[in-house]
């Protein structure tokens, strides 16, 4: 007895909200900015879950029906469950793997029920009811599904056909309803084989659709990072599955959100001064269950964006430092044996007595990101102009170029989110334009490498805050991760376990119930 249960999940034609998509803002020849991998690894967890989620519904009286037809122009045969007798949960099997070019299969195999049904057949003469056990033997079970872009912008897998083979279906009439109905047993046999799928469909799409849709590829095409800033999931392809893995290509550029007209009304601004790098994706199997592999693009248009919003623009003065003693060290005079900038630069305390020192930056170009092998350095360019602020009066003094190389520390994975923190690691001051004496570059190095002691760095480490979010697209606990940076990528890969079967749950903060693995009984 064998029950085969064949999931094709594959992209269909593609939307036309991905299409316009695509077509407005994706050039010919676009490479990802980001690729997702589902590796055959995963699958396992996914057979598992559906193995025991056949089996839950099996011993929760899940397998539903209600099916009635002419059996001859005088009489109707109708057939309803009511429970299941038995069903042999010991050598039934599950098992999943990618069908190049086509999707994923589940097979489910070694499955043997039984089950009570009422049955009703009218006649001219009158109403037969009665309690039939209906056996299933060696039935094979197709269900088809496509992943597609819905209606609503969308990434989601949906039921597109339900077959089924039955081929040893049997009704068993007990020996008295046997001889009562000896006419009309050859035509409910042929009737429960020619609406087998009536039988079967409509329980198997109800309860084991719902998990593949809700834990695989099902996402939206962008989504909100922190404050202004969204990312973009759109696809440039259609899904490619091969044997060893699921691939989907995606745009993977940050945005910003303008606001136009008297309405204010909002538009997505995907506009960059430049395209995305090529992307070479390894083809080797990396050993975990899901991989993502980045371009500098995702992180580049993240920081373009931040850099619009004046991100990288800094002023030390009273009003814009919330630090006290800091406030001090600005002051052109201070008493003796205090440190303020008029005793680090006499010069400058002789030509502006009693003011205050206001240093401003801001960045001249969008910052640069470069992946190397176990590094991502940034380089962002900034203008420096320094200031004195006397009474109701400000004058500047010094102007000058500034470059510096930020680093990525500590950057991790977890519930698909990439976390890290940003560092000033170095910084080269140039071009120095002084009024006052005593201020040259290495002077002006001095003060900055204080300033980002200081401020700077504090304030650049919660850059990312929140991290980027990237795609659900295999909606399980993780249990490991690990982050990676290679020469022109940043490699993340992860492993995941279903929640009650992880080795530990110790840091699951998951504890709601979720709908589609709760078996109503």
């Amino acid at each position: 007895m064998i029950w085969v249960l064949l999931v094709i999940l594959g992209l269909s034609n593609v939307t036309q909200q991905q299409s316009l998509a695509n077509s407005l803002f994706a050039e010919e020849g676009t490479s990802p900015g980001f690729v997702t991998r589902i590796n055959k690894k995963a699958l396992s967890i996914v057979s598992d879950q559906l193995k025991d989620r056949v089996v839950k519904f099996m011993n929760s009286d899940g397998l539903e029906f209600n099916i009635s037809a002419p059996l001859t122009n005088q009489v109707r045969f109708t057939l309803r469950s009511s429970k299941i007798i038995s069903f042999d949960e010991l050598y039934f099997d599950s098992s999943m793997s990618i069908v190049p070019q086509k999707g994923v299969s589940w097979t489910g195999t070694n499955i043997n029920v039984t089950l009570l049904a009422s049955f009703s057949l009218l006649t001219t003469q009158g109403e037969i009811t009665g309690n039939v056990p209906l056996s299933f033997d060696k039935t094979n079970v197709e269900l088809l599904l496509w992943t597609g872009v819905n209606g609503d912008g969308h990434l989601k897998t949906d039921l597109i056909t339900c077959k089924v083979a039955a081929n040893n279906l049997q009704l068993q009439f007990s020996q008295a309803d046997s001889a009562l109905l000896a006419n009309y047993i050859p035509h409910m046999q042929n009737f429960i084989r020619q609406t087998v799928e009536q039988v079967v469909c409509p329980s198997f799409h109800a309860e084991l659709v719902p998990v593949l849709s809700n834990r695989i590829m099902n996402t939206p095409l962008s989504a909100s990072l922190f404050e202004q800033y969204f990312i973009n999931y759109a696809l440039l392809g259609p899904v490619e599955f091969s044997s060893q893995a699921i691939t989907l290509k995606h745009r993977g550029n940050s945005f910003g959100i303008l606001r136009q007209g008297s309405g204010r009304t909002r538009l997505n601004d995907f506009r960059l001064p430049y395209r995305s790098p090529p992307l070479q994706v390894p083809t080797a199997d990396s050993g975990h269950m899901i991989d993502f592999y980045l371009s500098n693009y995702t992180m580049s248009s993240l920081l373009f964006w931040m850099d619009q919003y004046r991100k990288f623009d800094y002023e030390i003065s009273r009003q814009a430092t919330n630090n006290s003693a800091l406030v001090g060290y600005l002051k052109t005079d201070c008493g003796t044996g205090d440190i303020c900038a008029g005793t680090l630069f006499p010069a400058l305390g002789t030509r502006f007595p009693g003011g205050e020192v206001v240093i401003k930056s801001h960045t001249v170009s969008y910052p640069r990101v470069v992946l190397r092998k176990n590094n991502m350095t940034i380089y962002i360019d900034s203008r420096v102009d320094a200031f004195v602020q006397q009474q109701d009066r400000s004058r500047r003094f010094l102007t000058a170029s500034m470059n510096a190389e930020v680093k990525l520390d500590k950057p991790s994975f977890k519930d698909f989110v990439l976390h890290g923190e940003l560092r000033i690691d170095k910084f080269k001051v140039s071009d120095v334009a002084s009024l006052v004496d005593g201020i040259d570059e290495g002077s002006l190095e001095f003060l900055v490498n204080a300033l980002t002691e200081l401020i700077l760095n504090e304030d650049m480490a919660k850059k990312l805050k929140s991290g980027i979010q990237l795609p659900i697209m295999f909606d399980y606990t993780q249990q490991a991760a690990n982050v990676s940076i290679e020469d022109d990528m940043l490699h993340i890969s992860a492993d995941f376990c279903a929640t009650d079967k992880c080795a530990t749950t110790a840091d699951n903060k998951d504890t709601d119930v979720d709908y589609y693995d709760t078996v109503q009984g």
